[in-house]
């Protein structure tokens, strides 16, 4: 399932999914390595797609991207939003437009793994496309957690509060 998942989210972000491969601006040793990875990542072995990446010394925001996702699965939020900022922050504050809604998803996932619900759903407010499968899914873990929380912890969260109480992601982290 987690393969098939995996396999889904890179045909439906792909642009070879919108157009005919001899128009697919990513050369195919990329289109190949991210598919290697997603395979490794589908049999759960995270830390192995990351070597796979590492090796290749392949220089892309896609591999940045894909590297993120292997952080998130390692459970390394913290280097995973570091990877992730390069991609999709500019001068320091601003999101980027020109990005890929798939690096933003990941970006708003590292976010919620290392406990920043609001900077999660920040950077899920800049996705353009509102109804990406990557946004409802953090929503959808979001509006969970919201309904556990009490009216306290709800109080003490809107004020800037950290519970220590994480939001509980039912689903792999990120999408190559």
């Amino acid at each position: 399932m987690l393969r098939q998942a995996n396999t889904n989210a890179i045909r439906e972000r792909s642009p070879q999914s919108e157009q005919p491969r001899s128009q697919d601006s990513r050369p195919q040793e990329l289109v190949d390595l991210l598919n290697k990875t997603a395979a490794a990542l589908d049999a759960g072995h995270p830390r192995r797609a990351l070597e796979l990446l590492q090796k290749s010394k392949v220089k892309s925001p896609w591999v940045t991207n894909a590297m993120a996702v292997c952080l998130l699965r390692l459970g390394d939020a913290a280097r995973a939003v570091e990877a992730l900022k390069g991609l999709v922050i500019t001068s320091g504050v601003c999101f980027r437009s020109d990005v890929p809604a798939v690096f933003l998803t990941n970006f708003a996932t590292a976010l919620l793994m290392v406990d920043n619900v609001s900077g999660c759903e920040s950077a899920l407010g800049t996705v353009p496309d509102q109804q990406d499968p990557g946004v409802q899914r953090l929503r959808n873990a979001i509006r969970k957690w919201k309904g556990t929380l009490s009216f306290w912890q709800k109080m003490r969260w809107y004020w800037g509060d950290s519970l220590g109480c994480p939001v509980e992601l039912d689903f792999p982290p990120g999408d190559i």
